[in-house]
């Protein structure tokens, strides 16, 4: 670790079971980087009064400001902590600096949003919260603290985010709703036109659901697209009492189902969106085996079902020779 590392513009310690010193999955320490990456732009935004998961591509302006290199990855006895910088060209004056605003708002953020109260922090809205609980789910691999330490400026700014502030930012998102309902499986279809937002969930097993939602999901949407999610909403009804579809309120990318959960849940067919196997092995998976008794095709049905049936047969033939 070289002196500057000591120093770095931002900080982010890694502690848990699974963190060793100095030392990380690759994978989870690029979900994280990747998360809070997009939480940042998602901060800036909504500083600005922009909703934080409108569609399109982040400015060049936001990217730029929020741009950071990994200068150092060390230990902290025993945990890892990546060391962070900006680049000169970044660092502006007092109060016109957007990425210093930006990592300041998140830093300071965390802490509110994580806490008992209900006001919600600058620079946080619905979307910021989605992506901090995505953060959240390094809890679930070994990782059981991350602490985020901003030493710009005379005075730094540190937090930690853990398993309680988490369900906190979690219970933020899933506010109390009558009939709320949860719909977890892949989504395979959005439309997202603003006439009507739509998307269709595939449940491991049972049809398919249609669901609608707000444009202050969109972002989140088009992120889980051929994904398992979990879904929740209110549903809305036809007059007959059958389901019309599910008015989404949270949407959450999960791991797909194991196989063992699936067999136990009854559900055997499961297939990747492009998979494109022979009819056999659908059949295989389906659990259907050759008809060996046709007469279970069409139950037993009475005699009086088949009067005229061979005549007709026999007329058809007539008026469609084979050639």
């Amino acid at each position: 670790m070289s002196a500057n590392d000591t120093n770095a513009y931002l900080t982010i310690r890694f502690e848990g079971p699974e963190v060793k010193p100095g030392r990380m999955r690759l994978d989870d320490f690029i979900q994280a980087a990747r998360e809070f990456s997009t939480c940042a732009k998602r901060v800036a935004l909504a500083l600005h009064q922009t909703p934080s998961t409108a569609k399109g591509r982040r400015s060049d302006e936001i990217v730029a400001a929020l741009s950071l290199d990994i200068i150092g990855f060390t230990h902290g006895s025993p945990a890892a902590v990546a060391h962070l910088e900006r680049t000169d060209g970044q660092m502006l004056m007092e109060g016109e600096d957007a990425g210093e605003q930006t990592y300041r708002a998140l830093i300071e953020g965390i802490e509110v949003a994580g806490g008992p109260g209900d006001a919600l922090p600058p620079g946080f809205d619905l979307g910021v919260l989605m992506k901090l609980r995505d953060i959240g789910k390094l809890f679930n691999k070994g990782v059981s603290r991350m602490e985020f330490t901003l030493n710009h400026r005379v005075l730094p700014v540190k937090t930690a985010f853990d398993l309680e502030k988490c369900d906190r930012i979690r219970q933020r998102i899933e506010k109390p709703e009558s009939q709320r309902q949860t719909i977890e499986g892949r989504l395979l279809m959005a439309d997202f036109k603003e006439s009507g937002r739509q998307l269709r969930i595939h449940p491991p097993m049972g049809p398919s659901v249609t669901c609608k939602f707000p444009e202050s999901l969109s972002a989140e949407v088009e992120e889980c697209i051929r994904q398992f999610v979990r879904v929740s909403g209110k549903m809305d009804y036809h007059p007959t009492g059958e389901p019309r579809w599910l008015n989404i309120a949270n949407i959450e990318q999960i791991d797909a189902p194991a196989a063992s959960v699936m067999a136990e849940t009854g559900a055997t067919w499961t297939y990747d969106y492009w998979e494109n196997p022979p009819a056999a092995e659908y059949a295989r998976r389906q659990g259907v085996q050759p008809v060996n008794d046709f007469s279970a095709l069409f139950g037993a049905g009475q005699a009086e079902d088949w009067e005229g049936f061979e005549e007709a047969v026999e007329l058809w033939h007539s008026e469609n020779p084979v050639k």
